[in-house]
């Protein structure tokens, strides 16, 4: 690590936490509590760094002329603006509020949907819990079975989706991976200014978000459980 690392290195470390954050948003995503605990952490350690940036350089004799700057910048940022007010609700307040929805249907592979529709999929409920109620309606509704449960060739697949009703449009981890790449390019900006390597912010680690929305399901359950068959062989399963 350079000296201008160094310099930085209490910022660079809390950088690095809200990294972490993102995976664990990843690894809980089809989980309320704790994609929403995930979330919650991320926001508080990244609202954390531009006071750390001030506490780790406001000695230097540059630091209102060419630092400062930058970090008015990211305060500015409407995303991170946000998220600073949010972090401010959440101390303050309480809960962090989100939307859920869903979709599901059934996929060949790859974990595209081969088709699929509109699901309800509650804040309160994890994803399974919803394939659950799903399974329960196909069973009642041989309509709904037919036109969205699976076949010979395919399974069924849930897509879930995340986010904070300012940004609508932009998943929790799509919102989670802006957040570390803006704070990510203010603290290169500084670094640069001060004389050093800046950082590596094209996460290459990232899960492709596409794919960790969405959670495939057994096929011999589904035909199970609904139909009373055994896939493998066709035959109904003796009750």
């Amino acid at each position: 690590m350079s000296c201008v690392h160094e310099q930085l290195k209490a910022s660079l470390d809390r950088w690095l936490e809200v990294h972490w954050h993102i995976h664990q948003i990843e690894k809980n995503y089809h989980y309320p509590d704790g994609v929403r605990y995930s979330f919650n952490s991320l926001i508080r350690s990244a609202k954390e760094i531009p006071d750390i940036i001030s506490m780790e350089l406001q000695n230097r004799a540059d630091y209102k002329n060419s630092i400062k700057p930058y970090i008015a910048r990211l305060k500015e940022d409407p995303l991170f603006s946000l998220l600073s007010t949010r972090r401010d609700y959440l101390v303050h307040r309480g809960m962090l509020e989100v939307n859920s929805s869903g979709s599901i249907g059934t996929t060949e592979g790859k974990k595209r949907p081969k088709i699929s529709a509109s699901f309800p999929i509650q804040p309160w409920e994890s994803s399974d819990e919803a394939y659950q109620r799903f399974l329960v309606a196909c069973k009642k509704d041989k309509a709904l079975r037919s036109l969205l449960g699976p076949d010979c060739d395919s399974w069924p697949i849930l897509r879930r989706k995340w986010c904070i009703p300012e940004f609508p449009d932009k998943d929790f981890l799509e919102v989670a991976i802006q957040t570390w790449q803006t704070l990510g390019d203010t603290l290169s900006s500084i670094i640069s200014q001060l004389g050093g390597e800046v950082l590596d912010t094209t996460l290459s680690c990232q899960h492709d978000p596409y794919y960790i929305r969405n959670k495939e399901y057994s096929q011999e359950e589904f035909f199970r459980l609904v139909d009373g068959i055994n896939v493998e062989t066709g035959e109904p399963i003796k009750q």
